[in-house]
């Protein structure tokens, strides 16, 4: 299943939840603005500067959406 790190407010990350749901894939959603400890495992486990973040089996897939985040 993958795991999805968003922050409050964030168009991208609306976007790429909505692409998820429409494919039909699973996902773990976690977010950062009200989740300490996951802000803290984006940015040390995953080096990610920008959300949202997609993990696959703790492979990064991605960081932001379409260029933006």
């Amino acid at each position: 299943m993958l795991e999805v790190y968003v922050k409050d407010g964030c168009p991208y990350c609306e976007k790429q939840i909505e692409v998820l749901k429409k494919k039909g894939i699973d996902y773990k959603l976690y977010n950062v603005s009200a989740d300490r400890e996951a802000l803290k495992r984006a940015r040390q486990e995953y080096k990610a500067d920008k959300v949202p973040v997609v993990v696959e089996e703790g492979v990064v897939q991605s960081i932001g959406f379409g260029g933006g985040g």
